[in-house]
């Protein structure tokens, strides 16, 4: 590799990195940097019409140069495909951040006199251009000012630009350099002309909004000296002025192009100083061979992108899985000198023997980026790793969402100790492990950055263990999750138990009423009624898109919602559509917190859905050309989600190095690693995985984690055209969940086939036609599949065909098709007939809320089950709208369901020890045992006869609904085989959680709890909803 192709890099211990195990390929011939620069041609755009939001400038991987066009439409990236007009070039972009941002120093080539001063009306330069003379290539772009008659070329090296113009003929050719202009407004820059040099500075920053700024220096060198210059200063142009400084400011050149029409020059920046930016230029690009740079530059995008070689697939699948990988090498940007000089977050001048990395999307890229950089790019992972330590030490915490040497606060929640722990969990190890846990600690303890704090409402977080903006509260416990993965693997055991028991937080957020993660007000209370598509109180999503946002316990997140039948049906419905916007219960791609909900469906037992998802995102909302992603890529964001889906796994659980898998895009894919190679092969056709060997021996796992690839491996895959029967469906097949730190979420009951998917169902006049009663037994959400009727008095039946033992019955109500909960059906009966005419109640619920609801019986014989409902609404509304009525036999293994219940006097002659019994905990406030007696209160359940036991469930105030500083505090849990003589086998003290389990290996007859302190809050009453006890 050439000395310059090495400079263009900027990349020290390149070819350690990436040894050369096979042979490099061609691939920037696949990269389009056009991809995600126009609207997007996804369902459900990004609003305002910015697509990807990236640019099709001139930049090599990890570059501090981003030289790119600006075309008059296009914040927040600078560019626009079907703009027809070009502002200028500008030395800095991102690649689709959310917000206006950079284009600091803009040039544009002209020709004839100067009228307006560009310092007043700089647009007025602007020239059209003609898309058919316009190119862009990894590390190159062209385009032709067709006022001018001017073409333009450009290409970078890591801390330098090169442009080569040119012009027609003419004695009045010249270069407009504006240095009090940027996308985020006009502030002070200075320049100084001396020959064929231009030195200065401008002033740069104000990323969202930001009052931050900060100084980039330049120098500009030409390969000829100019025939003439000036300067202007506002409405002023002075011509032959060497001098200029304050807002508004900028210089022009002159050359005579009459006999030689081009003109090239190199622009070098630094964040340190002039003489910086002059040695960067020096030591990367110290000749004029505009062919070299741009060759250079191709050959450090190829040598990166041939990190990962796949074979086969169509050209727009390899357009799009290698344009994808350019985008994500694109950020974070090399910020230091050649000489090692940077400037760190406490605007001090520091010195650095590797790269040192600045701009930060924090709470976009740390859900996959992260992790993807850790794997293929280690080296350089750990020097990002390294740059944000420096960070914190020096400006206070690890960034957050940065731009060059300013904490901007951007988002919600404490991205940066996850980007850290993911980067270390997939790989890089070669940073200051024990300074960046110090770091993160910080934060969780009041620290700041920059004089702010980042976990701005820590007190109230640790206070109420939840906050009452859902998304935020979420984003700390995942954050707090990564500090805990991050602390085990570093041995502090302290560490890593106080912030996984945070990290369990997030089920403070997760009403069981709704079943979703909302709003839970400080006083305890939850707002009401929810609509799941609402945006109120979340950040840039609503209810039915964050309540997934618990990627390391979805083990016990879907236990909450009932178990996994109902989850992969929620999941189901959930896409409908895979690119919905902020204001629909549907997935959307087009943003980051939704990115790992496809692989729910591996934790669910069901990875066959999670193979649908994924191919479907990719299909529509993917594409070539300019309109071919669905949303901000978010500094590679979106773009390492692509990658991951192409190469069939995703790291499902950020600060954790657990791999979730859905089978590959491609028949071959080797990502190279010095470690070791991963090669990866799938036979057969289709998207379904039927099996999968690594290295060789068979498993059903639908996961990985890193130490399964750290030292390479082969992973083979089988796929076919439908689901595979048995890979990743049993028990041990999925993914870890993460459940220490409080006590697991109760199983779910297994509940066995559903009786009346697709029986015979008819019901009271429908609310449309579309709404008939048969959608209420056909096993799905999706679509808003549902029985709806506002008849006076509506019911719905279910003929099963024929007489069958049924044991229990849910009924999934408006919120679970994602409707305002507020539509939940407050009052219903279910009753079961064998005949159809002599019928029997089985269950009766009023006052119910639910989204959801539950109601095992004792067993019995039934053909027919009838629905019928008192009321139909819990707030407003006279239309019962029922998403399912599932009916199941086989017993619910609750063996004190329906059993004789005795206890302390009880609070009133409604909650009795029986409610204790009856299988519900939805029947309303009422549905319970309460006692105010003084002393211990006591429940007893008599099971008929002694059962082996194996766990006793109790389900305290808040799975009832009431606030969880009701749930039962301390507590015991005896059995006995006569009554008489008592064993304890459960002691409980400090309990806060809304349901406990308590595992038991004994015989008895007899089940007593008692409660010793009823409440959190010094209420004495007791309450118990349920008291099951599982056994044979």
């Amino acid at each position: 590799m050439s000395a310059l192709a090495l400079a263009a890099s900027g990349l020290v211990g390149l070819a350690a990195a990436a040894p050369a195990q096979a042979a490099a390929l061609p691939l920037t011939q696949y990269v389009d940097p056009f991809i995600g620069t126009d609207d997007s041609n996804a369902p459900n755009p990004v609003p305002g019409g910015a697509g990807g939001s990236t640019y099709p400038g001139a930049v090599v991987p990890f570059g501090g140069v981003q030289f790119s066009p600006d075309t008059p439409t296009a914040s927040p990236s600078g560019y626009r495909y079907k703009d027809a007009t070009v502002e200028d070039f500008s030395l800095t972009h991102f690649d689709g951040a959310g917000c206006a941002n950079n284009e600091d120093l803009p040039l544009l080539p002209v020709t004839g006199a100067l009228g307006t001063s560009p310092g007043s009306n700089w647009t007025s330069y602007a020239s059209g251009h003609t898309k058919a003379n316009e190119v862009a290539r990894p590390g190159y772009y062209k385009t032709r000012l067709d006022r001018y008659a001017t073409d333009v070329e450009l290409s970078a090296t890591t801390r330098t630009g090169m442009g080569k113009l040119t012009y027609p003929a003419s004695a009045a050719s010249r270069l407009l350099v504006a240095t009090g202009r940027s996308a985020t407004g006009s502030r002070a820059g200075t320049v100084h002309i001396s020959g064929d040099e231009l030195t200065g500075s401008v002033t740069a920053g104000g990323f969202c909004g930001s009052s931050k700024t900060y100084q980039i220096y330049f120098d500009i060198r030409f390969d000829r000296t100019p025939t003439g210059f000036g300067t202007w200063s506002g409405a002023t142009v002075t011509d032959g002025s060497a001098n200029a400084s304050g807002t508004n400011t900028g210089a022009y050149v002159t050359f005579d192009t009459t006999a030689t029409s081009t003109v090239q020059f190199k622009v070098g920046l630094s964040y340190v100083s002039v003489a910086g930016a002059q040695a960067n230029v020096a030591a990367e690009n110290g000749g004029w061979d505009f062919g070299a740079v741009r060759t250079a530059a191709d050959d450090s995008w190829n040598q990166m992108l041939n990190r990962v070689q796949v074979g086969g697939g169509s050209t727009a699948e390899r357009q799009k899985f290698y344009t994808s990988l350019y985008h994500v090498l694109q950020s974070p940007n090399v910020s230091s000198d050649v000489n090692g000089d940077y400037r760190g977050f406490d605007n001090a001048v520091h010195k650095s023997s590797r790269p040192v990395y600045q701009n930060y999307s924090g709470w976009d890229i740390y859900r996959s980026w992260a992790a993807l950089i850790g794997l293929i790019a280690p080296t350089e992972a750990s020097d990002i790793a390294k740059s944000m330590v420096l960070d914190g030490q020096q400006g206070g915490l690890l960034p957050k969402w940065s731009q060059q040497t300013n904490e901007d606060f951007v988002m919600t929640g404490d991205p940066g100790p996850i980007i850290v722990a993911s980067l270390y969990a997939f790989g890089a190890r070669d940073f200051d492990t024990g300074a960046a846990l110090a770091l993160m600690e910080k934060a969780s303890n009041g620290g700041t950055a920059q004089g702010s704090a980042i976990r701005g409402r820590q007190s109230t977080y640790t206070n109420l263990h939840y906050l009452d903006d859902p998304s935020d509260s979420l984003e700390y416990s995942a954050s707090d999750f990564a500090v805990a993965q991050f602390a085990k693997a570093l041995g502090d055991t302290a560490a890593h138990t106080t912030h996984m028991s945070r990290a369990q937080w997030w089920r403070n957020t997760f009403n069981s009423e709704s079943s979703y993660v909302q709003q839970h007000k400080g006083d305890g209370s939850w707002t009401w009624p929810l609509d799941p598509a609402s945006q109120s109180t979340f950040t840039e999503g609503n209810a039915s898109q964050y309540t997934w946002m618990v990627p390391y316990d979805f083990a016990d997140l879907i236990n909450s919602m009932g178990g996994r039948q109902t989850a992969v049906q929620r999941l189901d419905h959930h896409f409908t559509e895979v690119n919905a916007g902020q204001s629909r219960p549907y997935y959307y791609i087009g943003n980051e917190p939704e990115h790992g909900v496809p692989w729910a469906y591996n934790y669910a037992r069901r990875p066959a859905g999670a193979s649908d998802a994924v191919r479907k995102v990719m299909a529509e909302s993917f594409t070539t050309g300019a309109g071919g992603l669905p949303g901000n890529d978010d500094l590679g964001a979106t773009s390492a989600w692509y990658v991951w889906a192409a190469l069939g796994m995703y790291p499902a659980t950020p600060g954790a190095d657990v791999l979730a898998l859905h089978g590959p895009q491609f028949p071959s894919v080797l990502i190279q690693r010095a470690a070791g190679n991963i090669s990866i092969s799938a036979a057969g056709s289709g998207p379904y995985v039927q099996g999968l060997a690594v290295n060789g021996t068979a498993t059903g796992h639908s996961y990985l984690r890193y130490p399964d690839l750290a030292a390479g491996a082969t992973l083979s895959y089988t796929l076919g055209a439908t689901p595979g029967p048995t890979w990743g469906t049993g028990a041990s097949d999925v993914p870890p969940s993460f459940q220490d730190g409080a006590t697991p979420v109760p199983a779910a009951p297994e509940l066995g086939a559903d009786l009346a998917q697709g029986a015979t169902a008819t019901g009271s006049a429908v609310c449309a036609a579309a709404e008939s009663a048969d959608k209420a037994v056909d096993g799905s959400l999706r679509n808003n599949s549902k029985w709806c009727s506002a008849a006076s008095s509506p019911s719905l039946q279910v003929d099963l065909g024929s007489a069958k033992t049924v044991s229990s019955f849910v009924v999934k109500h408006a919120g679970l098709g994602g409707e305002n909960t507020g539509w939940n059906t407050s009052g219903f009966q279910i009753r079961t007939s064998t005949d159809g005419s002599s019928w029997t109640t089985a269950a009766t619920v009023t006052g119910s809320r639910s989204s959801r609801t539950y109601h095992p019986v004792s067993a019995r014989a039934a053909r027919y089950v009838r629905l019928v409902v008192t009321s139909p609404a819990n707030t407003s509304g006279n239309a019962a709208r029922v998403y399912e009525l599932e009916v199941y036999g086989g017993g619910s293994g609750n063996l004190a369901l329906g059993q004789p219940a005795t206890g302390s006097a009880p609070c009133n002659a409604s909650e009795t020890p029986d409610k204790a019994v009856n299988g519900s905990v939805s029947g309303g406030n009422s549905d319970k045992w309460c006692s105010l007696a003084s002393g211990t209160k006591d429940l007893r359940v008599d099971l008929g006869a002694s059962h082996p036991l194996n766990s006793i469930t109790v389900r305290h105030a808040g799975a009832g609904g009431e606030s969880a500083a009701l749930d039962t505090k301390d507590f015991d849990l005896s059995v006995s085989a006569d009554a008489a003589t008592w064993t304890t086998v459960a002691q409980v003290r400090g309990n806060s959680a809304d349901s406990t389990t308590h595992p038991v290996a004994t015989s008895a007859r007899y089940v007593r709890l008692s409660v010793l302190s009823p409440t959190q809050s010094g209420d004495q009453a007791a309450r118990i909803y349920e008291l099951e006890v599982y056994g044979t």
